[in-house]
């Protein structure tokens, strides 16, 4: 989530009220790899966004990069992808699980533009309720409140 929270970003996202974002960064991601020894290689990479309606294509050869590449309609995600590339002989796994603790994820939760009061104290009592305490919950842009 990029420091300003887009209408578009919740249009597109939130269908029934109320949202969340959940806001981290790439310096926690990048830290959550390196912390995960027994899963490496891993790399994080930024999805390239192509125009498929002009003419531009990916090349699916059956390379991890395939993965990297969405059309330009998709923009707005400014995704990242984290690709685990193990040496292995034989069969390699269709999926590999990192453990994560969220708590070195989340920098903060965002809900949407208009919240209402109780809705922040519901999804800040959520998180106590998993041990996540000291993640701010905000309200989105110019209802910014910290809820205490």
């Amino acid at each position: 989530m990029s420091d300003c929270d887009l209408d578009l970003m919740w249009k597109a996202y939130v269908r029934n009220p109320p949202g969340v974002a959940i806001k981290s960064s790439v310096r926690r991601l990048k830290n959550i790899c390196d912390k995960a020894v027994g899963h490496w290689p891993l790399e994080i990479s930024t999805v390239t966004y192509f125009n498929h309606a002009e003419g531009e294509y990916i090349d699916y050869l059956g390379t991890p990069t395939t993965f990297l590449y969405k059309d330009n309609h998709f923009k707005l995600d400014n995704e990242l992808r984290i690709i685990h590339s193990p040496n292995l002989s034989g069969l390699s796994p269709d999926h590999k699980l990192l453990p994560i603790d969220l708590k070195d994820l989340i920098e903060e939760v965002v809900c949407q533009p208009k919240s209402i009061k109780s809705s922040l104290k519901l999804v800040k009592e959520a998180l106590n309720k998993v041990g996540l305490n000291n993640i701010p919950v905000l309200a989105s842009r110019d209802d910014r409140d910290l809820v205490e």
